[in-house]
C-alpha cells in the first residue's frame, strides 16, 4: 500500500506518469499499474486527464492530505531507525553546499565519528527539505531558516559575493545587474527579504537580471565573461576564483543562512545528536573563515 500512495503523491508534484516514473526510479507503466491498483482498492476514481497531463481528483486530493503526514511518520519509524541503529544517516543535502565547503565538513565528521556511515544526497534546496517532510531523508543542510513543521537549526552565515564578468574589476556605483539563482531556490528566499533591509544601505541598486538553476553554473558564467554572478563565497572559492577578485558588497555584509533540517523525533536520537555537535564544531572554523573574507 505504501507503494501505491507513493505513486499518487509523485504523480501530484510532477503532473505527468513520465516524471512520476522518474522520480520513483519506476517504469512509467509501473506508475500507471500502482495508481489503478490504488483506485481499485479504494473503489475511487484518483486521476483525470488535463491535456498531456493528469490531475487528481477532489477525493485524491483530500486523501494525500490525510495520509502524507501518516506516510512520512511510518518511513522514519521504518527505515529511519533500523538506519541510526545500524549507525546510518540519510542526509540531503543543497547542490551548492555539497559543491563547495561541505563535502570537507562531512569528512571531519567521519574522522571523529569513525563508526558513522553517511549517506549523502545531492538535490536542490527545496528538494531536500521536501525528502525530510516525507520521511525519505533523516537530515537535510541547506539555505533558509524557518521551515514551518519541521525543526530548523541554524548552522552559519555564507557571504553572498559578487564574481565579477571575465574576472574584470569594476567599480561599484548606479546599477548592479548580476545573474543569481532561481527564485523558487532557498537561498533566493532569503535574499529576497534580505537585499531590500540592505538596498537603503548601499550607493547603487543591486538588479537581478538573470536567474539559473544552479550556482555553479552562474559562477563559470561570470567566469567566462557573460555577466556578473552573485553566489555563495563558498561556490566561488570552490572554483579557484581568488579573494581579491572577488567583489563584497559594501555595507552591511550580504549572507545566507545555512541550517539544519530534520523531524523533531529525528533531533532526539543518540546519533543523531553526536553527529551534530561534532558538525557544529567543524562549522565554527568554517564561518570564521568566512568572517575573514575582506
Amino acid at each position: 500500500m505504501i507503494s501505491l500512495v507513493e505513486a499518487l503523491a509523485a504523480l501530484a508534484e510532477y503532473g505527468t506518469m513520465s516524471k512520476a516514473a522518474l522520480r520513483l526510479r519506476v517504469t512509467q507503466s509501473a506508475v500507471s499499474k500502482r495508481i489503478a491498483a490504488l483506485e481499485r482498492e479504494l473503489g475511487r476514481k484518483l486521476v483525470e486527464p488535463e491535456g498531456r497531463r493528469v490531475r487528481l481528483t477532489p477525493f485524491a486530493v483530500r486523501l494525500l492530505a490525510r495520509v502524507r503526514p501518516l506516510m512520512a511518520d511510518l518511513r522514519d519509524a521504518l527505515y529511519g531507525e533500523t538506519a541510526a541503529m545500524k549507525g546510518e544517516l540519510v542526509v540531503a543535502v543543497s547542490e551548492s553546499i555539497l559543491a563547495s565547503w561541505g563535502p570537507r565538513l562531512f569528512a571531519s565528521c567521519l574522522t571523529a565519528l569513525p563508526d558513522l556511515r553517511l549517506i549523502l544526497n545531492a538535490h536542490s534546496g527545496p528538494m531536500a527539505v521536501e525528502r525530510v517532510r516525507a520521511g525519505e531523508a533523516m537530515l537535510a543542510l541547506v539555505a533558509g531558516l524557518d521551515r514551518d513543521e519541521l525543526e530548523t537549526r541554524h548552522v552559519l552565515e555564507e557571504p553572498m559575493v559578487v564574481i565579477p564578468s571575465g574576472l574584470q574589476a569594476f567599480t561599484l556605483g548606479g546599477r548592479l545587474a548580476v545573474r543569481t539563482i532561481e527564485r523558487h531556490s532557498e537561498t533566493w528566499r532569503c535574499l529576497s527579504l534580505r537585499l531590500p533591509r540592505l538596498a537603503s544601505q548601499y550607493h547603487f541598486n543591486l538588479d537581478v537580471t538573470a536567474t539559473l538553476q544552479t550556482f555553479t553554473g552562474i559562477a563559470q558564467m561570470a567566469i567566462a565573461g557573460l555577466g556578473h554572478g552573485l553566489v555563495p563565497l563558498g561556490v566561488a572559492r570552490s572554483l579557484a576564483v581568488p579573494d581579491h577578485q572577488l567583489v563584497r558588497l559594501p555595507g552591511p555584509q550580504l549572507t545566507r543562512p545555512v541550517s539544519w533540517v530534520m523531524r523533531t523525533n529525528t533531533a532526539a536520537r543518540p546519533l543523531v545528536k553526536r553527529f551534530l555537535e561534532v558538525f557544529a564544531d567543524e562549522a565554527a572554523v568554517v564561518e570564521a573563515d568566512f568572517a575573514g573574507f575582506h
